[in-house]
């Protein structure tokens, strides 16, 4: 049917642009439009597609070193008076603090690791690495971001570890921080939260916080849950290879001493899980046969340099 004559056609209303200059919206009302399309866009490929690891990764990139710090001196100081220390009969200061020099000043694992080499090399120099015991009934020991590293006196009472094994524990520790498995498992139970607050935060301060660091001083907020934190079944494995890794490259240890470590605390609870190290660092019954093979693939002359090294 043709349209009457001299009728006038109704005029569309202009699509909304939220970013459009023409619009009356405010400053605030464009953030909070931003936040939310934001939020679906992340929610989709966060439950549409198995990104959460690589988002993550990618975030703690840009999380300043001083911030792993501060967030590691933060927990601490929320459970340092549940975990008093003791005196530490079995050197595991002495055993450490020479681990992590030896670490230092070789390229070994930082070559070797999936970590970005420069990342890496500065993690390890500027962390303020610390081994002590502490009082606990629990069979465990725990990592905190920064260096801070404990071993609970129940552990080493019951499992009476070598010299050997004791490097392979504070060594697997070491590779939880430096690849700040804690930061991480942080970030990925509250991704969305998180991203979104510090794309908009502001402490009040005269200091304007980059994205990296405003993540940090938001993860300080879970700071008291960190040395409970449970790692991922590959936070474990990356954990043991760097421990092999560093023992490898150590000179002192021999790295067989990360699967003879495991097998002690295999021994302790078997499938039961009955353990806080069980709690905390799952599938240690998998990382035993993981650690094998990578022995077993070795060549005979990459094995020979190990012989006589302590276990």
């Amino acid at each position: 049917m043709q349209r009457q004559r001299g009728t006038k056609q109704k005029k569309s209303e202009p699509v909304f642009n939220p970013f459009s200059n023409r619009q009356n919206v405010n400053n605030g009302s464009k953030q909070a439009i931003i936040g939310v399309l934001l939020f679906l866009g992340m929610a989709s490929i966060w439950f549409l597609s198995p990104a959460s690891t690589m988002i993550t990764r990618v975030i703690l990139l840009t999380i300043p070193i001083q911030e792993d710090l501060s967030l590691g001196a933060a927990s601490w100081k929320n459970m340092k008076h549940t975990y008093p220390n003791v005196k530490d009969q079995w050197g595991v200061s002495t055993i450490g603090n020479e681990l992590a020099k030896k670490t230092i000043n070789n390229d070994g694992f930082c070559t070797k690791t999936a970590l970005d080499f420069s990342q890496c090399k500065r993690q390890l120099r500027e962390y303020t690495w610390s081994f002590e015991v502490v009082s606990a009934p629990e069979v465990n020991a725990f990592a905190l971001p920064g260096g801070i590293i404990r071993v609970t006196d129940s552990l080493l009472y019951k499992l009476q570890p070598t010299r050997g094994e004791i490097a392979a524990l504070l060594g697997h520790e070491m590779g939880h921080v430096l690849h700040r498995h804690s930061q991480a498992q942080l970030l990925k139970k509250n991704l969305l939260n998180i991203v979104i607050k510090a794309l908009f935060y502001e402490d009040g301060d005269d200091h304007q916080e980059s994205f990296g660091e405003a993540v940090g001083e938001l993860m300080l907020t879970g700071a008291k849950f960190l040395g409970e934190m449970r790692f991922s079944r590959q936070d474990e494995y990356e954990a043991d290879d760097a421990a092999f890794d560093i023992l490898a490259d150590s000179s002192v240890y021999d790295p067989r001493s990360v699967k003879s470590l495991l097998e002690k605390l295999w021994s302790l609870s078997g499938d039961s899980g009955q353990t806080s190290w069980d709690k905390t660092h799952p599938a240690t019954g998998e990382r035993i046969k993981a650690l094998s093979t990578r022995w077993n693939d070795m060549s005979w002359y990459e094995k020979r340099k190990f012989n006589g090294l302590q276990r």
